[in-house]
Parts: C-alpha cells; structure tokens; sequence
C-alpha cells in the first residue's frame, strides 16, 4: 500500500473537503474524486492493532478518508455492499462507485457539514469489526449529533459488506427527509 499522509495536528484530522487535493508524502497532490467526511485523532492512520482484521478496516477507511479511492477499493470485495439501517427503513449501495456517489449526496445536502468521527474500533479476532462513530451535521434548520455504529464484513482479507447503523434512527431519518 502507497504511504499515507501525516495527519498529526493540534486536533482531530479532518478528511479533505469536496475538490480539495490530497498530498500524500513524496508525491504530488491527488485530486479527491470522493471521500468519507470522517474525522479521526492524530495518528489514528499508524496505531498498530493486535487484531489484523481491524488494521485492514483501519487501512481502508483511512485511504477513503484522504480521497484516495483506488487505495479504498483494493480492500474491498468488487460486489462491496453499504447498507444505511434505520429500523425497518434502509437504503443498500452496491459498488464503489454507489457508495462514492452516496458520500458525495450527504457532502451537497448538508453544505459539506455532515461529519462522522471515529470514537472506536473493535474486534474479535474474526472477520467482522465494529466502527463507533459520532455522526454530525446540518442541514438548514436541522442539527445532527447521533451515535453511529458501522460493522465491517470481511471474506478474503477484503471489506464484502459494510452496515451503518445510525443509533437514533428517528432522528437520522427526520434529518435527511426531502
């Protein structure tokens, strides 16, 4: 995998805005086509895991974070599903490209505010890890600032199927509404 860009600051690293540019070390800056809008503590990009299924998931969302997509998808699955579960509601993504398009959606409703931050990764040894996420954002009127929980599913060292999980599900569907 190509090195990652440092993200030690004062606070927590914020993934580059919508047409931002990425610099990673040592080479020129790349054009962000698309980014997760996930916020994560300094040297979240280098903690080492014991538990290298979280270190793949960590990878991944790093590489996404900073606009790098090709480095993204050589973690996931080709037929990669991003399921929204909101009880008994949901929206399910297939592909790179629909989960791409499903971030860029949530950067243009909301003015690129909506945010989600990285709170703790967890697993058990086995090919599923568990992403706590705070999730934020506004959208005219409208405040976000929920619990989210995303479980990542693996198969062949690589991310199959993602779950997000918002934890207030009334609010996340009362934010998003048309």
């Amino acid at each position: 995998m190509p090195p990652r860009g440092q993200t030690h600051d004062a606070g927590a690293a914020r993934a580059p805005a919508r047409g931002e540019e990425t610099q990673v070390a040592g080479a020129p800056p790349v054009a962000t086509i698309a980014r997760w809008p996930l916020d994560v503590e300094p040297g979240f990009d280098a903690m080492p895991y014991r538990d290298p299924w979280v270190s793949l998931v960590r990878d991944a969302m790093v590489a996404y974070r900073e606009g790098r997509t090709d480095v993204a998808e050589w973690g996931w699955t080709g037929g990669i599903v991003w399921r929204i579960k909101t009880n008994g509601a949901g929206e399910e993504l297939v592909g790179a490209d629909a989960i791409f398009d499903y971030h860029r959606r949530l950067a243009r409703l909301t003015g690129d505010t909506f945010r989600q931050r990285v709170v703790a990764l967890q697993a058990d040894q086995g090919p599923i890890v568990q992403a706590f996420l705070r999730s934020t954002g506004r959208r005219g009127h409208r405040e976000l600032d929920i619990p989210t929980l995303v479980v990542f599913e693996l198969t062949g060292s690589r991310i199959q199927a993602v779950t997000e999980m918002p934890g207030d599900p009334a609010a996340w569907r009362e934010f998003w509404r048309e």
